[in-house]
């Protein structure tokens, strides 16, 4: 990609480049640009001047106004210009009365009279908004209408309703001064800040977006009034799709790709203790391991149907001697409820395992239930682990995962001595080796994490895992060749084990992000195809529809990626990354409707223009 397309690529994804910034305003921030834009949206326009888009359109409003000023003096010299007090009235500064004393326009007939006295009554308007007669500037403002359908009229029109608060007749007034004038900058923003006041927020993103792109107003209080915008409408959406979450049709469960790496984490356990092949509850459970642990992608649904047939059994038999066997169908079918994202049944369940029959792995699924509540702390996180040890200390999987824990803690000497226990105890568990060859490299020795990880590959051959891990480590120290070489052994091997999984679709979106860092058309290209091959292979993976509809944004496919980001949301565990998605969906939705519009996509193409001309950069 030439360094004018990726320029290009930027204008056209400015407003979800914005959009999508982490602002992290605050409350004193917000209200302080939320104060100063109220100031520039509230008062009248004296003139017809408006904002223009770029540099040079700056330039033509300076000089646009030096000549209105000009004329102005030149009028108010002719007509004596007026400065009414509340005694006043408007028949003191010339203007044709009945015999109330209120304008009587049918004394205006030319053309040249009802420009002159539009502007008399536009002008009387004026002093009556300044104190604050509202109703009567909304009255004279009208006359002058009647008089001419002028932009500068209806805007200040639209600025008494807003100081009354009545934001329908703003938008109603805005948009037709927009219509005369899609240029006029002011109305714009006000029109932006009576829909946000109305909860159409994607319409006042829309107008805020516009004024961002082409550069009016101060970026800063404009990108803030943005941002708070997008943080409203995405909450909104948010909560929206969390409430049909808790519906029972919704509860789905996520990805085969993140089913397959939990999982993996995990010695299969695919018998227990007293099976019996006349238990028709032993023989689903037994079959519900078997089909979890083959780790294929309709086959988590398939266990979670034969967990809950089992469930169902061993409840009606009201049996104590099947409680651990009981136990052990709670357990899993509480943690593939909390892949469904079903918190309150997750809990519920493995919280009766635990009663049942407390094992090492219960407590793990506990601490990972745990861990996903916003009260808990890591304090809680661990003392699960350390339960699950004490009831197992031969547990390879719960030291692993207590190491995975103080590696983000960034614990690293602690997270090592627990990676090295789950090794030792499961020389044949892949991910301790991996995990110490990654915690080598985030110390900073680097050739001994290759060492660490020529050592894994010659252990586990046949083990995607390790060239996908080892990757994203070179990916991450800016080796983009050796990376993409290491991602596609995993995508051979990954191939090679199917229909078992081990690492899903990652190698392919990791090789696809490798491609587009280094970008050109054919690295673009091939991106693309990665990701849409990973989508036909794990439709529900969140991380493929995410980085396929950031590529097919660049493309600006604005539905296929509005889709993508949509279903993203949808299908994602991770409160960062659906809320991400979020926020994509709407500034994708925003840009669409930039394009629809005929003005400001004119502008965003002479936008476009100025940029590949070199006319100024971004």
């Amino acid at each position: 990609m030439s360094e004018n397309s990726v320029s290009s690529f930027v204008a056209r994804n400015k407003t979800a480049i914005i959009a999508t910034a982490a602002a992290g305003i605050t409350a004193i921030g917000a209200g302080y640009y939320y104060y100063n834009l109220r100031n520039q949206v509230n008062f009248p326009d004296d003139d017809e001047t408006t904002s223009s888009s770029t540099s040079s359109g700056l330039n033509a409003k300076k000089k646009k106004k030096k000549l209105y000023k000009k004329k102005k003096r030149a009028q108010a010299k002719a007509n004596k210009d007026i400065d009414i007090t509340e005694e006043e009235s408007i028949s003191n500064v010339g203007f044709p009365v009945d015999a109330n004393g209120e304008p009587d326009l049918s004394q205006i007939s030319t053309a040249e009279d009802k420009e002159q006295y539009a502007v008399k009554l536009k002008d009387y308007g004026n002093q009556l908004f300044k104190q604050q007669k509202l109703d009567e500037a909304i009255k004279y403002y009208t006359l002058a209408l009647e008089l001419k359908k002028d932009p500068v009229f209806y805007a200040n029109r639209s600025a008494c309703y807003a100081a009354m608060g009545n934001q329908e007749k703003v938008v109603e007034d805005t948009t037709t001064a927009l219509e005369l004038n899609p240029e006029y900058s002011k109305c714009r923003l006000r029109r932006a800040s009576a829909n946000e006041a109305l909860g159409k927020y994607e319409d006042a993103m829309l107008d805020v977006s516009a004024l961002s792109l082409f550069g009016d107003y101060n970026n800063a209080s404009i990108e803030s009034m943005l941002e708070r915008i997008l943080n409203k409408r995405v909450t909104e959406n948010l909560e929206g799709r969390l409430k049909e979450q808790q519906k029972e049709s919704h509860k789905k469960l996520i990805s085969a790709t993140d089913l397959a790496s939990f999982f993996g984490s995990f010695k299969p356990e695919l018998t227990f203790d007293d099976f019996d092949p006349e238990n028709k509850a032993d023989v689903l459970l037994k079959e519900a391991l078997e089909t979890l642990y083959a780790k294929t992608l309709h086959g988590f649904e398939t266990a979670d149907e034969k967990f809950a047939e089992a469930i169902k059994l061993y409840k009606e038999a009201n049996d104590d001697k099947n409680n651990k066997k009981y136990a052990i169908a709670l357990e899993y079918s509480g943690v593939l409820d909390f892949f469904k994202m079903d918190a309150i049944s997750s809990f519920e369940k493995v919280s009766k395992a635990i009663e049942l029959n407390p094992r090492a792995q219960s407590y793990i699924f506990m601490g990972l239930i745990n861990a996903d509540k916003a009260a808990a702390n890591g304090e809680d996180y661990m003392a699960d682990l350390n339960k699950a040890i004490e009831l197992d200390p031969q547990n390879s999987s719960a030291y692993y995962h207590r190491a995975q824990y103080k590696f983000i803690s960034k614990d690293l000497e602690g997270a090592a001595k627990d990676f090295e226990k789950s090794k030792e105890l499961d020389p044949e568990f892949v991910f301790p080796y991996i995990q110490l060859a990654c915690l080598t490299y985030r110390e900073g020795k680097f050739s001994d994490c290759e060492t660490l990880f020529s050592e894994a590959k010659r252990k586990f051959p046949k083990a995607p895992e390790v060239p996908s891990f080892y990757g994203e480590v070179l990916t991450d120290h800016g080796d983009y060749a050796k990376a993409s070489k290491q991602y596609d052994a995993a995508i051979k091997l990954e191939e090679e084990c199917a229909p078992t999984i081990h690492l899903g679709v990652n190698p392919w979106v990791a090789k696809a992000t490798v491609l587009v860092a280094e970008p050109t058309v054919e690295n673009f290209v091939e991106a693309v195809n990665l990701l849409e091959k990973a989508n036909e292979l794990d439709p529900k993976s969140s991380k493929v529809k995410l980085t396929l509809g950031q590529l097919k944004l660049q493309q600006s496919e604005l539905d296929e990626a509005i889709q993508l980001f949509d279903a993203a949301a949808d299908l994602t565990m991770n409160a960062e990354e659906k809320v991400g998605a979020i926020r994509l969906v709407e500034a994708s939705k925003v840009q669409k409707k930039l394009h629809a519009d005929p003005f400001l996509s004119k502008k965003i193409n002479e936008l476009l223009a100025s940029i590949q001309g070199g006319g100024f950069g971004i």
